[in-house]
């Protein structure tokens, strides 16, 4: 008796917003989904919310002013897709990002912004998010990478930031290196992320490594040769 097996379905990946759409065509499942639109301005949550109510594959929308808002909603209801500004005051949408996805790991969350460095959106992309669009996608495109993540695959803008190779750092190895141009010590800069200096001496190690360089001047100039961190 033949084996005979239906093919595997390739989740498309999109790096322009232009193309979403099309990806879509493929009907990836899109139905019943909970959104959460998590951006500190109400005009923002507001208008977004009123772009995408009137779709039908959207069965429920809740808005969120912070990250701590964002939270607390996913507490209450865990959503499908979430909406996250990334750059909000008292804690950027990659902390909601780390805490979500920490959590709730089957949820997708989609970053949106004004504008987005590359080692931003390296670091989304590392910390597990679905996709980066801009405040300026149009209300078709946006549903399309709703419907698309929610189907499995991701969707990286080619206006956010070109894609580059991360050379193996980690998402907190990329938030460093970020960090060093400003000359801070090790102590402060675990004050910043939040851990001790042993910690940052570790990651220290480990990006002097990837990188081929033996101090911390060396290596933001390789990250900046590189193309990790922007100035």
């Amino acid at each position: 008796m033949n084996d005979q097996r239906r093919p595997s379905r390739r989740i498309p990946q999109v790096r322009d917003s232009r193309g979403v759409a099309e990806a879509c065509a493929e009907r990836l499942p899109h139905a019943g989904i909970r959104l959460l639109i998590v951006d500190d301005h109400a005009v923002v949550r507001e208008g977004l919310e009123a772009m995408l109510v009137v779709d039908p594959g959207i069965t429920r929308i809740t808005t969120a002013a912070s990250g701590a808002d964002a939270i607390r909603a996913c507490t209450a209801e865990t959503p499908d897709v979430v909406l996250l500004d990334l750059r909000m005051p008292g804690g950027d949408g990659l902390g909601v990002l780390d805490i979500i996805r920490a959590r709730w790991p089957s949820v997708r969350v989609l970053l949106l912004s004004a504008n987005a460095s590359t080692t931003e959106v390296l670091r989304a992309r590392h910390a597990g998010a679905a996709g980066h669009l801009t405040k300026t996608t149009d209300r078709a495109s946006l549903l399309a990478a709703i419907r698309l993540v929610m189907g499995g695959g991701t969707c990286f803008t080619d206006t956010a930031a070109p894609v580059v190779d991360t050379h193996g750092l980690s998402a907190r190895e990329l938030e460093v290196l970020s960090h060093l141009g400003r000359g801070l010590s090790n102590d402060d800069l675990g004050r910043v992320l939040g851990v001790s200096a042993e910690t940052i001496k570790s990651h220290l190690k480990s990006v002097f490594a990837k990188l081929g360089v033996t101090g911390r001047t060396e290596a933001v100039a390789r990250a900046f040769e590189l193309g990790l961190v922007t100035r």
